[in-house]
């Protein structure tokens, strides 16, 4: 969360402690994917996209998720916090 909230905060301290777990290698491909799947989450919530799977974690049509999800999709967490507020 931190390189798509605060990335003025990753610094050496940041790195040094990743690299007690990680080598610089796995540091580089893991920082490539958080930015890739920040840019793709954000491209994917301009569009009417609607979640591939139902909540239940059936594999739906873009028809059939429009209908669980309504007229906007959401995030499933924010589905099930309103579904929570339901019961």
């Amino acid at each position: 969360m931190l390189m798509a909230l605060d990335p003025d905060r990753i610094d050496a301290e940041f790195y040094d402690a990743l690299r007690r777990h990680y080598s610089d290698e796995e540091i580089v491909e893991l920082g490539a994917f958080i930015g890739f799947n920040i840019g793709y989450h954000t491209f994917f919530g301009t569009l009417d996209f609607y979640p591939m799977f139902s909540p239940d974690g059936r594999l739906v049509s873009q028809e059939e998720s429009a209908r669980i999800y309504g007229a906007k999709p959401v995030s499933l967490e924010k589905t099930n916090e309103a579904a929570d507020k339901r019961r």
